[in-house]
């Protein structure tokens, strides 16, 4: 699914690390600028409906995120499923709605098993996950003594 995400993203694993350190940092170091970049050339925006749009992709994105966070199952296992929903849905992705179902708590399935079958972190499968989160107001934070 590449709603909120690029469809190019880089898994891999390779048996010469001086790749990451020679080719991959440095390709990785010029988007971050380029971006960067684009980001300060931007100006403001100017209309309530733009701000808006904004507002609203956001909340779409949060959205999209608190329905599939690999890590719900991990915390509804360790702080209940109340607690799981709440951090989730109201601190991580503060801006997302809630479903009447609640959290998927199966785990997670990326791009199906790999051929030939076996461990997907072994060789030949993926090892990362790359999702950059967005901060939110501490204010709403679940207390990790409210276990549910």
């Amino acid at each position: 699914e590449t709603q909120f995400f690029s469809k190019e993203m880089l898994f891999a694993r390779f048996e010469d690390s001086k790749i990451v350190q020679e080719d991959l940092f440095p390709a990785f170091k010029s988007y971050v600028k380029t971006h960067l970049d684009l980001v300060k050339s931007t100006s403001a925006a100017s209309s309530h409906e733009d701000v808006l749009h904004v507002f609203d992709r956001q909340r779409a994105y949060d959205t999209y995120s608190a329905d599939r966070d690999p890590a719900a199952g991990l915390f509804a296992a360790m702080f209940g499923k109340q607690w799981a929903e709440d951090f989730i849905y109201d601190f991580l992705f503060s801006l997302s709605e809630r479903t009447e179902e609640g959290l998927n708590l199966s785990p997670p399935m990326f791009g199906g098993p790999p051929k030939g079958g076996g461990n997907p972190g072994g060789p030949g499968g993926p090892s990362a996950k790359c999702v950059a989160p967005i901060g939110k107001d501490s204010s709403k934070r679940p207390s990790l003594s409210s276990r549910g």
